[in-house]
């Protein structure tokens, strides 16, 4: 029987009866970073987890090793084959809940490129970010998010494969997606666009 999590405190309500039109995809782009091209002495998670702030902050600031970036993959603007997902379940040994992260994008193509491409997809262990109207959210990073157990079907997929990077059961997430904050207040859709270039 899991123990009952108690660290979480509710500050506020919402009114959403007349809001305006919100928004209802991801951008269909992301931004894929190899798990170990982030410098892990860069990353700063601002979370309300085991704490009672009077203030809720819910974001994450991080940079790349010099000379890296992330893969910027994009998709039919019309389309809805890129976005994110968020499963929760509560830890049976802790009573504290644990976030399996969820990223779905398409692979495209039959050349030797595209099968290098894929394989390190398969291999590999990425963050991810995603644009949700102004806000880039980040998936995996904690733990990385890798290749779930698929098909490849070029020929079924019209010429594309659907594959789904997400968090492995045992090591699950401690938080929602992240928010980025960049380092450089208001430019996260410019580092997103940039797939978060550490130039020096």
């Amino acid at each position: 029987m899991a123990i009952a999590s108690v660290c979480g405190t509710l500050r506020s309500g919402a009114d959403y009866s007349c809001a305006a039109p919100a928004t209802r995809k991801y951008a269909q782009q992301i931004s894929v970073i190899n798990k170990n091209d982030i410098d892990p002495t860069s990353v700063v998670i601002t979370a309300p987890v085991g704490i009672t702030p009077e203030t809720c902050a819910y974001n994450v600031v991080f940079t790349l090793k010099p000379g890296l970036s992330g893969f910027h993959f994009t998709g039919s603007e019309n389309g809805s084959t890129y976005f994110g997902t968020v499963d929760t379940s509560t830890s049976e040994t802790f009573g504290t809940p644990d976030f399996i992260h969820t990223v779905q994008m398409l692979a495209v193509g039959a050349t030797e490129a595209d099968k290098c491409r894929l394989d390190a997809l398969i291999r590999g262990k990425y963050v991810v970010a995603m644009q949700f109207g102004d806000i880039i959210e980040i998936y995996g990073l904690q733990n990385g998010i890798s290749a779930a157990d698929g098909t490849i079907d070029n020929q079924g997929g019209g010429g594309g494969s659907i594959i789904t990077l997400t968090s492995k059961e045992d090591a699950p997430e401690s938080y929602l997606p992240l928010v980025y904050k960049s380092l450089v207040p208001g430019q996260e859709i410019e580092d997103f666009d940039a797939d978060f270039l550490n130039e020096a």
